[in-house]
């Protein structure tokens, strides 16, 4: 593969963190007790989700429903804290979110923290991965390998994961699957292109961020902890999706610095950090998520030409005597319904948005909008259709084109070609 380099960037480093619909305000004032918010629904989990999760909590707070985020957990971890009903939990405040203007189109949000109780477990857990991918699984086989059976991982939508640099990094704009796992086994010592500082090749949590499991495997390895102690900046518990993208971005040496993080952070923060092209092992190209990087259309991981990605995996309690494994908890059950575009019976909690408008505007792909899927949390896809396909339609809320190649609008599929259907507006 012939490397292309790129000409500087220079990034603007902004204080504080902004959302593509305008900068997040934090409330003040007395801090409330959660369960007297309406109708609350305690969630934990990936840090890589958040903003999905700010978007949709502020939707929800219009019809009279609080999501509560517990921002103390990781993907891996806030599992165990549900499954086995465990009260070891760090930090009882929990943020929630609602729209300064709920009838501006582009209205901030507006995050504000309420009190909870020590040990509250959540309603639902939202993983990077499957469980057994989890560090806490795997090294523990004899009582963690598998979920208890009254437990049930639900496939919301996909995300990648993406390598970041700075966006005043001078050099590289793509690099190969194979350079990363030397980066993330060997440090600086691997001698891969730039970053030659071990000390700021940043990695995450290694015992419970999910993101790292999906990261590793991603890379071709069995589980992350092959990599346990070998970067020095590996393994840091104080890192999030978030708090990745602000370390990378303000490095004192960009050139040897490199991280990694969300396609739903490193779409809100391009103004600052830039994603490498990454080449996946057999890959003769390197691709973004993208189809470049001015664009959010999300293709090459739509049709698994970008191999860093997984769907995140909703964890709720199940009856285990009950065949379709409906979640008993119903907070579990409504979050699992608008984060799969499910009919929802209550007139009242229809969801005030399109779910799918939150996904492409945030920076991850609905199941309707994948042509493939895997079976496991490595780099191996095979096709997939679904049933009520939408990629024209997420591609035109994704991009904000009004016209897309191949996209031709229907009101039934009477009007569409044959072998196509009329599925969420368009000929599929």
């Amino acid at each position: 593969m012939k490397r292309a380099k790129t000409p500087a960037i220079v990034g603007i480093l902004l204080i504080g963190t902004v959302t593509a619909a305008g900068a997040k305000v934090f409330a003040q004032g007395g801090i409330p007790a959660c369960a007297t918010l309406p109708n609350p629904i305690y969630l934990e989990g990936t840090t890589a989700v958040v903003p999905v999760i700010q978007h949709l909590g502020a939707k929800l707070r219009n019809i009279n429903v609080t999501l509560l985020w517990n921002a103390n957990g990781d993907g891996c971890t806030s599992v165990y804290h549900l499954a086995w009903q465990n009260s070891s939990q760090v930090g009882t405040v929990f943020q929630y979110y609602e729209e300064a203007d709920p009838n501006s189109p582009n209205s901030k949000i507006v995050i504000s923290t309420c009190n909870g109780t020590m040990g509250q477990v959540p309603d639902l857990a939202i993983n990077d991965t499957y469980w057994t991918s989890c560090a806490l699984s795997y090294n523990d086989l004899g009582t963690l390998g598998t979920l208890p059976p009254s437990f049930k991982e639900f496939v919301g939508p996909v995300q990648g994961l993406v390598p970041i640099v700075a966006g005043s990094y001078l050099y590289y704009s793509d690099i190969m699957v194979e350079e990363l796992q030397d980066l993330y086994m060997c440090g600086a010592i691997g001698k891969i292109l730039t970053f030659s500082n071990t000390s700021t090749i940043y990695d995450y949590n290694c015992i419970g961020s999910g993101m790292r499991e999906l990261w590793v495997r991603g890379l071709g390895f069995a589980n992350g902890a092959v990599l346990h102690g070998l970067v020095g900046a590996g393994c840091n518990s104080t890192l999030d999706a978030e708090s990745m993208v602000s370390t990378v971005a303000s490095a004192t040496s960009p050139d040897t610095t490199i991280g990694y993080t969300s396609t739903e952070f490193y779409d809100e923060n391009r103004d600052i950090i830039r994603a490498l092209k990454v080449r996946g092992l057999n890959q003769l190209n390197a691709y973004l998520p993208d189809t470049d990087a001015t664009s959010t259309d999300k293709i090459n991981i739509r049709e698994g030409r970008y191999t860093i990605q997984g769907a995140l995996k909703l964890v709720a309690q199940v009856d285990p005597n009950e065949p379709s494994g409906v979640p008993v908890n119903p907070g579990a059950k409504k979050v699992i319904d608008w984060m799969q575009a499910n009919p929802v019976s209550d007139p009242a909690l229809q969801l005030p948005v399109d779910i799918n408008q939150i996904y492409a505007q945030r920076g991850v792909v609905p199941q309707c909008a994948m042509r493939v899927t895997k079976d496991s949390d490595v780099a191996v896809f095979r096709r997939y259709r679904d049933p009520m396909p939408c990629h024209c339609s997420f591609q035109m809320l994704a991009t904000g084109k009004t016209c897309i190649p191949g996209c031709t609008a229907c009101t039934d599929s009477s009007t569409c070609p044959t072998g196509k259907i009329c599925s969420h507006g368009y000929c599929e």
